[in-house]
């Protein structure tokens, strides 16, 4: 609501050490209710990016989104909601290590139908402004994921009709040939890491075993990319899903 607010104290010194002597006498609870209020608020998203590299070309799992007139198609996944709770009052709980992947397990299944593993992140994207969405400030996770019981038998419950949309925001879910993707209307935050795959994808009829190839940074590689603002983030593999976490994308 007044993010513009800090960035104008911040410039004038002699105001900027003003306010920091005033706020060091608010009460907490007041201090953290303006914080809310100039703070500049973020969409937290996780994307799950799933390309099946025993095909050739390479093919990647896109789905159409009902609600959006442009971008309609992109990765799956969706942006964290809130845990429940009172930010301003202290609790004992804590989330578990992989909550962000938990949700995003989670939102797969309950969308589309499919049981996903997360096998590990791969870029942080943080975008100021989507074009199809203008809204909040974005930052989001992208994960390596597969399917639990391999692509293939995706694919096969897939043709048979076996799995199929199952929420009213999905209209179709569908492997896309990483050579065919400027044949769609994608959502531009799912671009850049969607033509950097394309980029490196062996060509057609070459076996990425043979090659060695592999088309996206591996677990343990982490990029991130600020549009607006640099951002790094490491989180923990966990055993424990977070029940109280959960995402949606918008």
């Amino acid at each position: 609501m007044l993010a513009w607010l800090a960035p104008f104290i911040e410039r004038h010194p002699n105001l900027h050490r003003f306010s920091l002597l005033v706020w060091r006498l608010f009460p907490p609870r007041l201090a953290g209710f303006l914080k809310g209020l100039l703070a500049r608020k973020w969409l937290v998203g996780a994307v799950a990016v799933m390309i099946d590299e025993s095909t050739s070309p390479f093919e990647v799992l896109l789905v159409e989104h009902s609600y959006r007139s442009m971008g309609a198609w992109g990765l799956p996944g969706g942006s964290l909601e809130s845990t429940p709770g009172d930010p301003t009052r202290p609790r004992s709980d804590t989330s578990s290590d992989d909550v962000i992947e938990s949700a995003l397990r989670r939102e797969i299944l309950e969308e589309l139908g499919i049981e996903i593993a997360v096998l590990g992140l791969l870029r942080i994207d943080a975008i100021p402004y989507i074009a199809e969405e203008p809204g909040p400030y974005r930052l989001d996770f992208y994960y390596r994921c597969a399917p639990r019981d391999g692509f293939a038998a995706l694919r096969q419950s897939l043709s048979s009709g076996q799995t199929k949309p199952r929420s009213p925001e999905i209209t179709q879910i569908r492997f896309v040939p990483l050579t065919d993707l400027t044949k769609y209307d994608l959502f531009s935050s799912d671009v850049r890491i969607l033509l950097k795959a394309q980029r490196q994808a062996p060509p057609p009829d070459t076996s990425s075993t043979e090659t060695g190839h592999n088309v996206l940074a591996s677990a343990e590689t982490v990029e991130t990319d600020a549009a607006a603002a640099p951002c790094s983030a490491h989180l923990a593999p966990g055993p424990a899903d977070d029940q109280n976490t959960r995402i949606d994308r918008a």
